[in-house]
């Protein structure tokens, strides 16, 4: 049998492309295609990982639904002998995948399905009807033997057993080690002078990020500057171009604002540039963004009561605070009080983060 597999990843947002671009990269020359839709395709994500995937890259069309993809995927991967179909971004397949499992039980690929969103009951976010769905279609698609079901857990490995989702294996988020120290600073990014503090949001800026937190209090704490970098939500730019603190902020150059997709090389810079990176989202997943801080040598912010804080509580790489104002100012007075303790606990965990537990996991 061929040892080519198969990737299906319609969504290019957020770390996406970059989880695909781990794959084939350990996969080595000719043995991984990557099936992509017409959206991805054209994407702004997808230009700045195509040097490393084109080569591998088919594009699924005209239809983007996930169910159209994954038969159109399950089709062209056995055409092609693919003895594995990945789906990295699993959690919109569970439903589609059903259908044709009842039909072919016995299916002539091997899926290895990875979970993202394994959102809880209880936990820190509201109660929504997919948080209840899941667990069940989790376990129905499990009953069949070519499919393998794993969830996304963090970089550092801390949290190995999802409640509600029983028995599934855990796979790391895939962060590689820098290569080498960042060369070059953004020129956007301000200078940390003697006495003031730089934090940083980096990333698809969407609500969850709860900016606005970071603004109130930031605007509380004189010697602090906000710098955020990425692409910002419709919701979020308003925000930022109509709040009297946050324009205030700006106008004092106390808010520095970058609105686009940063690339490889000027993300690592800026996570390596501020003192502190904010992840405050109100989700409750890992964070690649705080991998990518650890490896960096730069502490971070996170939400009390969450997954982020059970990782930061455990290795020390940074500070769990509630989602409040004062809370968060607080947060980064401690950050800024015991910096060197909290610095010296990245470069203890660094070594831990990698690619090569997602990549054996899901390649197999």
């Amino acid at each position: 049998m061929t040892d080519i597999v198969a990737v299906l990843e319609a969504d290019p947002s957020g770390h996406r492309l970059h989880y695909v671009r781990h794959l084939v990269e350990a996969a080595g020359p000719g043995r991984c295609v990557v099936f992509i839709s017409g959206t991805a395709a054209h994407s702004e994500e997808y230009r700045t990982h195509a040097d490393a995937i084109r080569a591998s890259t088919q594009i699924l069309g005209p239809a983007d639904t996930p169910r159209a993809l994954l038969k159109a995927a399950v089709s062209r991967a056995r055409a092609l002998g693919a003895r594995t179909l990945i789906l990295p971004d699993g959690d919109q397949y569970l439903l589609p995948l059903l259908p044709l499992l009842m039909r072919e039980p016995w299916l002539r690929l091997e899926v290895r399905l990875l979970l993202m969103r394994t959102t809880t009951v209880g936990g820190p976010e509201r109660l929504r009807l997919a948080t209840l769905v899941k667990p069940v279609l989790v376990r129905l698609v499990r009953v069949f033997p070519r499919v393998r079901v794993l969830f996304l857990t963090d970089a550092l490995g801390v949290v190995t057993r999802r409640k509600g989702f029983p028995g599934i294996p855990a796979v790391h988020d895939p962060v590689p080690p820098p290569r080498e120290p960042c060369r070059e600073r953004p020129t956007w990014l301000p200078r940390t002078e003697p006495g003031t503090t730089t934090v940083g949001v980096f990333g698809v800026v969407s609500p969850r990020k709860n900016l606005p937190l970071l603004v109130a209090a930031t605007a509380w704490l004189p010697d602090v500057t906000l710098v955020v970098g990425g692409r910002l939500e419709p919701e979020v730019r308003a925000f930022l171009e109509t709040n009297r603190a946050a324009l205030e902020l700006a106008a004092t150059r106390r808010l520095v604002v970058v609105d686009r997709l940063l690339g490889a090389e000027e993300f690592a810079a800026a996570l390596a540039g501020v003192d502190v990176v904010a992840v405050l989202h109100d989700n409750d997943a890992p964070s690649g963004i705080l991998a990518e801080a650890c490896v960096r040598h730069t502490p971070v912010l996170v939400p009390s009561g969450g997954w982020l804080a059970q990782v930061a509580g455990s290795t020390g790489v940074g500070v769990a605070t509630p989602m409040t104002v004062s809370g968060v100012t607080e947060g980064i007075r401690e950050l800024v009080q015991n910096h060197g303790m909290y610095v010296a606990a990245t470069y203890q965990q660094a070594p831990r983060i990698s690619v090569s537990n997602f990549a054996d996991r899901l390649l197999g």
